[in-house]
């Protein structure tokens, strides 16, 4: 596959305000980060023409987490949130599971979802992008791990962001994207693996603690869901 050069803006975020920043991008040595290995791999599927944003966080505790913003195009109508840094470290995944201790998430969002840094104090806009930055964080502190089924949301099933329905995002593999993209080979034949977050109304949830991810995932499939965020679609749990 021929390897393309595409061009990237960095966004610098201090607590939850983002800037321009045209200097060269600058990390501590002392905070490992992915933005070599997940910027290579896109270099695999992007030209320099592409529209690419990086969410840059300025101060890091330990990983460096960034969040690409590669934005919608005519023939891909969603807009790809794919997050670097938690794959800078391995997860402690327990021995009888078969799951890569590497990982970083997804989200895919409709064209029309306003990503513009000065949308970001409304928590409508910005949800996706803090829930992520939370996915990330999680598995390191806590030495514990992220795979396919796994879930994440409020311990007071709280919305996500007022007014949207979503208390919770699901781990899954993608339906839109192939295994090429979800897939990052590493030289010691390691893999990291990219999850897509599906978000879950209360209801779906408490489905698939009861059943299992694979059944939640079903119902979608029965019902029409589509892997692209969809504040108001149907609650395939009600």
């Amino acid at each position: 596959m021929k390897i393309l050069n595409y061009k990237t803006i960095f966004l610098i975020f201090v607590s939850s305000i983002a800037f321009p920043q045209n200097a060269e991008k600058k990390m501590s040595d002392k905070v490992p980060n992915s933005v070599e290995i997940v910027d290579s791999h896109l270099d695999h599927f992007f030209d320099e023409d592409a529209d690419i944003v990086v969410f840059d966080e300025i101060e890091s505790e330990i990983i460096h987490r960034d969040i690409f913003f590669i934005k919608a195009t005519e023939d891909r109508p969603y807009h790809i949130l794919l997050s670097c840094g938690m794959s800078a470290l391995p997860m402690k995944v327990p021995e009888d599971i078969e799951s890569s201790e590497f990982a970083e998430v997804m989200i895919l969002l409709p064209k029309e979802w306003n990503l513009n840094y000065e949308s970001f104090s409304d928590e409508r806009n910005y949800w996706p992008i803090r829930i992520m930055k939370e996915l990330m964080m999680l598995p390191h502190p806590n030495k514990t791990w992220l795979g396919f089924g796994h879930t994440f949301g409020h311990e007071d099933d709280d919305e996500l962001a007022e007014g949207i329905g979503f208390n919770s995002v699901m781990l899954a593999s993608s339906m839109e994207l192939s295994a090429d993209f979800t897939e990052i080979e590493l030289e010691n034949d390691k893999t990291i693996d990219i999850y897509t977050l599906i978000p879950l109304y209360k209801e779906e949830l408490e489905f698939k603690k009861q059943n299992s991810a694979s059944d939640l995932l079903e119902k979608f499939d029965k019902y029409g869901i589509e892997e692209i965020v969809k504040v108001g679609r149907k609650n395939v749990c009600e």
